[in-house]
């Protein structure tokens, strides 16, 4: 990969590995990156987030089995603020329970600023979903009540919709937006251009998502760029 096209910070799920085989991987392929990483139980979950710290650094690490968060600087420049890298689990009781910790946890955060991206395995409303059952579930009225009293906003991405499919054809195709961004509402405050998008590398039944943060200021500063996969 390009340097210029490197992002600063990279959110991982379902890395299916435990902590020394990721860092061995990670050595080898992004120089001068550090990660935070949470297992694998088995052969399934496992969390990271890897960052480039010439760019940007990570403080004050929280983590379970479905989440990893941490306070961010942005080197060279006065941006503080808080990353949540998310995982959610699949049962419907969980994932309440996991936006309820979030909240909990970011309601007195230092600053004010909160990125949070990763699979959230739950849609906002029909219009994120093509095929299957036609009806929302609690979680889903959860998940929207958690957005707006947590004051985020939930970034369209600028090429596609769905970020997961089951990979059927035809009429047994089911298709969701369940990997998306979501940025405090104050981000619009700190100026630049913020855009998220969906990469053309599928991997597995999902697509990794992109977000770029551009123009901070300084005219020679390269995006911020944020990758969840």
């Amino acid at each position: 990969m390009i340097q210029q096209e490197q992002p600063y910070i990279v959110f991982m799920q379902e890395t299916k590995c435990n902590t020394n085989t990721l860092e061995s991987i990670l050595s080898k392929a992004w120089e001068r990156c550090q990660a935070v990483t949470v297992d694998a139980t088995g052969a399934s979950g496992g969390l990271a987030i890897a960052w480039n710290n010439q760019h940007i650094s990570l403080t004050n690490f929280h983590a379970s089995h479905y989440f990893i968060q941490a306070m961010f600087h942005l080197i060279g420049t006065n941006i503080h603020g808080h990353l949540t890298n998310v995982y959610s689990p699949q049962e419907s009781t969980q994932k309440i329970r996991q936006l309820e910790t979030l909240e909990i946890l970011n309601a007195p955060r230092p600053y004010p600023l909160w990125i949070t991206g990763g699979d959230f395995n739950m849609i906002r409303r029909l219009e994120e979903k093509l095929g299957g059952r036609r009806k929302l579930d609690k979680e889903s009225n959860n998940f929207k009540d958690y957005i707006q009293h947590s004051g985020l906003i939930d970034l369209p991405f600028d090429n596609v919709i769905y970020t997961w499919n089951n990979k059927r054809a035809s009429t047994q195709q089911i298709a969701s937006r369940l990997d998306k961004f979501l940025i405090a509402d104050n981000f619009v405050h700190l100026g630049g251009d913020v855009c998220a998008s969906i990469l053309p590398l599928a991997s597995l039944d999902h697509w990794p998502i992109s977000l770029q943060w551009k123009n901070l200021g300084k005219s020679n500063r390269r995006p911020f760029k944020f990758e969840a996969f």
